[in-house]
């Protein structure tokens, strides 16, 4: 089977790929490769696929602007090899996870059917892969180690994932379960196997040594990095251990966070704390997400409150000498107001002038494929509308502006862009806006916005 990482939905000058790990891909190649399938990888952010090992092609959709460059990747590889290619997909935007109504939250199957037409599967639906390939019984993804992926790369290959921030597979799901969320939520964080991290762990830094690289920065995967703090703690440990076997060596970790789940390590475990510091953790992304109760309280985002907020950032920066990042989603439809959008902005400048906290903004989307608000009713009608014009789903990214589609009130559409691109520019902010794409646009604006995205790449 040929496992392909599409090209970043940004990047459309050559010169401009954006060369990431994706660690979802290679870890349903390393449970499909022990149960004896043959796995050839391709990443077209490195170069073109010119050649398929076998007719079925496997794709990882990192989020629902990848729709689109799936379905036009699928065209060209059918027209460039065999028209009769099967495609298997996985993805946050295609989970088959279901609301307390029994609704889907990801694409529908005719949602899913209309956009890809025949021979194009979802793997994220229960038995897919056991029946295209007659094998039995694939192991849970926290059970394998990915070595197996790793040796397939050569060595320039790996050193170009590791030469950028690369994805660390620590954890899932988290125990929050917060509305526009459209990842794993709304249960207890679950650790991989420690055995199969440190295996890991060891060949990275051991291949990497061997290739004279002495440092490594990794994006921990875990959707509330201090949510668990045993096994935060074991993990800590695992990192301290392999840099006393590997003199020399250092990590520069970071992840997402919930205040509360540090104001809690700190008062009950700030040994766990002190040691991930020590690790390499030095970067924190704090989801704020506004700054009033009743905000939090609509996106059911209870956990936030303010004081808690203020202690935790305070106390990453000057305690442990982490540096807090301020996740703001903020514009929320149905809620936010003029005033709850400029508070948000003044508390991110203050915390940015107080303690350098990095911001990072961006708009809130009310129906990603994935998050609660994808079924409910006022909806249906954008989501049809992106659906049938497939390159709307760029309207869809955390980053983009608010659009026609996504916030449909002109005066209310123009505050959320206002005070947005107002966070943009404070200083140390990382976040590249996009430009939403429109059913009007003519051929020459939209290659206009096109180009003015290219090279955007999300941190």
């Amino acid at each position: 089977m040929d496992l392909i990482q599409p090209k970043h939905a940004y990047a459309d000058d050559a010169s401009q790929w954006h060369i990431y790990t994706n660690t979802s891909l290679r870890t349903i190649g390393a449970l499909l490769a022990e149960k004896w399938v043959d796995i050839c990888l391709h990443d077209e952010n490195i170069r073109p696929t010119d050649s398929l090992s076998s007719n079925i092609v496997g794709m990882n959709l990192v989020g629902a602007p990848y729709i689109p460059v799936a379905i036009q990747t699928i065209k060209r590889l059918r027209k460039q090899f065999w028209d009769e290619l099967v495609f298997v997909l996985w993805g946050q935007p295609l989970t088959q996870k279901e609301n307390k109504y029994g609704k889907v939250l990801g694409l529908d199957e005719g949602q899913f059917k209309y956009l890809f037409w025949k021979g194009v599967y979802n793997g994220m639906k229960e038995g897919v892969l056991e029946s295209l390939l007659n094998i039995k019984n694939i192991s849970e993804w926290h059970t394998i180690s990915l070595i197996s992926m790793y040796e397939k790369l050569s060595d320039s290959d790996f050193l170009s994932y590791f030469s950028t921030e690369t994805s660390l597979y620590v954890s899932e799901w988290c125990k929050f379960n917060c509305d526009f969320c459209a990842a794993l939520k709304g249960q207890a964080e679950q650790y991989r196997e420690s055995e199969m991290l440190w295996k890991d762990l060891n060949y990275i830094v051991n291949r990497l040594q061997k290739l004279w690289k002495n440092t490594v920065s990794m994006y921990m995967s875990n959707l509330d990095v201090f949510q668990s703090a045993q096994q935060l703690g074991e993990f800590a440990n695992m990192i301290l251990q392999i840099k006393a076997c590997h003199p020399g060596f250092t990590f520069s970790l970071r992840g997402l966070a919930c205040t509360k789940s540090f104001i809690h390590l700190d008062k009950k475990y700030p040994r766990v704390l002190d040691k991930l510091a020590l690790a390499g953790f030095n970067n924190v992304g704090y989801g704020v997400d506004g700054i009033w109760p009743e905000i939090w309280k609509w996106i059911k985002k209870p956990q936030n409150n303010e004081k808690e907020i203020l202690d935790a950032i305070r106390l990453t920066k000057e305690k442990y000498a982490i540096t807090p990042e301020l996740l703001m989603v903020f514009g929320h439809a149905g809620i936010d107001t003029e005033k709850s959008l400029k508070d948000a902005y003044d508390f991110a400048e203050a915390m940015v002038q107080k303690y350098w906290a990095v911001p990072r903004p961006y708009v809130a989307k009310s129906f990603v494929p994935g998050n609660d608000g994808r079924t409910k009713s006022d909806f249906q009608e954008s989501i049809k509308l992106i659906i049938e014009n497939p390159i709307l789903f760029n309207n869809l990214e955390y980053s983009a502006l608010a659009s026609k589609i996504t916030h449909p009130d002109d005066s209310f559409r123009n505050l959320v862009n206002e005070y947005y691109l107002k966070m943009c520019d404070l200083p140390g902010n990382t976040t590249l806006p996009i430009l939403p794409y429109d059913i009007w646009d003519s051929k020459e604006v939209l290659a206009s916005k096109k180009r003015e995205n290219s090279g955007k790449f999300d941190r």
